[in-house]
């Protein structure tokens, strides 16, 4: 399961990722996320993503998401993962991670979010 909330007082896209996710949940989180955030600058907003255990149909799925969200405008994406779950979870190739993490803050707690 994907869900997206605004919060518009502190500028922040919070977005909850568990469960199995299918290409198909990936694909309707998208159109979900243009919804919500439609009339929003997303440069001005920052995106957190907030994981629990979750498995993918495909690993790429993910990569997509992070990738779509990052075009979509975002420049303060946010990752609160305290056991590197995400890293663990999907396989990058060393270019991929190298870029992935270049654009992903990983935090251990919404609290280190300024």
């Amino acid at each position: 399961m994907i869900n997206v909330r605004v919060d518009q007082s502190l500028k922040t896209v919070y977005v909850d990722v568990s469960g199995y996710i299918t290409k198909e949940e990936a694909n309707s989180f998208l159109e979900k996320h243009k919804q919500v955030t439609k009339g929003l600058k997303n440069s001005q907003y920052k995106l957190v993503v907030i994981p629990s255990k979750f498995e993918c149909e495909n690993d790429k799925d993910i990569k997509s998401v992070c990738m779509a969200l990052y075009k979509g405008g975002y420049r303060q994406i946010y990752m609160v993962d305290p056991k590197r779950y995400i890293m663990n979870t999907v396989s990058l190739s060393s270019l991929e991670q190298k870029m992935f993490t270049k654009i992903v803050k990983f935090v251990k707690t919404l609290d280190e979010i300024k």
